[in-house]
């Protein structure tokens, strides 16, 4: 969501309950520092425009193995630098041994494949797809970066663009990630993977912007654009994956008892080379990243659990998909 109001305004349509998440996504890009990692603010043309991204490396002993690498997509209405501050993905990159690149979207939106919704990025048909592909081709093979453990991970409208990415460049990806996302409904059809890629989703039930059961987004009267309900968007993947049996469930510990979520993991595993097609359902929870802040009250966004850490989660299940001899841990 692009934000163009003075802040008496911003309050008045917080207090209405419009559910403005992505106000935290929008701070100043400051330069971020993670304890023992570097950025690099960075550009490339594409597609007629200049374009910016974030790089974080980690350290890097002599010696090491190649790092894999996560392209990280912000919310809309987000900035990159924020992003990396909010995910808490830099900070795990310095432990767990990978790179993070934070793309910015035009307007600090992306073409994630929904229609009539008004940002630029949708009304002139960004490509940011062939953006994410060009940081990857960027980046693969130069400053200790494998070729070969290229993942996607995305937060609400970046959620929807990292799905995207795994129709329109699957061959480029190891696996996507979708946190407060689900599929776009226009995308159904036009979705031709060249490859299954592996996909996990992360939803709340109580999610007051991406809506559990399919629809229509909305943020306060703004009509967003129609999705998937979240059964739909797994059963989606697990078909173009061609996962051939049910999902196998998995309640996971309700280590928050006082946060009112719990979380379920429904994993299909039984899927064409080697992919599969995970789900965490967080019961209760909101458009929030789980394990991160309540940047807005509960009223607005709905709840974070604490049960789980989104990427630790995530990063676990990149981490599984990785190549024999690369899993890229420390």
């Amino acid at each position: 969501m692009q934000i163009q109001i003075s802040i008496p305004q911003l309050f008045k349509r917080i207090a209405a309950g419009t559910a403005l998440i992505c106000a935290f996504f929008a701070q100043p890009a400051a330069v971020l520092a993670a304890e023992g990692g570097s950025d690099s603010q960075l550009a490339l043309s594409h597609g007629g425009l200049k374009r910016q991204y974030m790089l974080h490396l980690p350290p890097q002993p002599k010696g090491a193995r190649p790092l894999p690498l996560v392209v990280a997509l912000h919310a809309g209405g987000g900035r990159a630098a924020g992003f990396a501050r909010f995910s808490g993905l830099s900070a795990l990159a310095d432990k767990a041994g990978f790179a993070v690149v934070y793309p910015q979207g035009v307007e600090r939106h992306w073409n994630d494949g929904r229609t009539r919704v008004g940002y630029r990025a949708h009304a002139e048909g960004i490509d940011d797809v062939g953006f994410v592909v060009a940081i990857i081709e960027a980046l693969a093979g130069r400053r200790g970066i494998a070729r070969d453990q290229v993942y996607v991970v995305g937060a609400a409208n970046g959620g929807m663009l990292a799905m995207r990415v795994a129709c329109d460049a699957a061959d480029k990806v190891r696996g996507v990630a979708a946190v407060m996302a689900n599929f776009p409904v226009r995308l159904r059809f036009r979705c031709a993977p060249k490859r299954p890629v592996p996909i996990l989703v992360m939803n709340g039930t109580a999610d007051p912007i991406m809506p559990w059961r399919g629809g229509e987004m909305r943020m306060g009267f703004r009509r967003l654009g129609k999705v998937l309900s979240t059964e739909a968007t797994i059963a989606y993947w697990a078909e173009k994956n061609g996962c051939s049996e049910a999902a196998r469930h998995e309640p996971l510990p309700d280590k928050a008892p006082g946060d009112g979520t719990e979380v379920r993991r429904d994993t299909h595993e039984n899927c064409a080379a080697g992919s599969r097609v995970v789900l965490y359902t967080i019961d209760r929870g909101g458009h929030t990243w789980p394990g991160g802040r309540q940047v807005l009250p509960q009223s607005e966004i709905g709840k974070v659990s604490r049960d789980i850490v989104a990427q630790n989660e995530i990063w676990a299940f990149f981490k599984s998909l990785a190549p024999a001899g690369g899993a890229g841990s420390r």
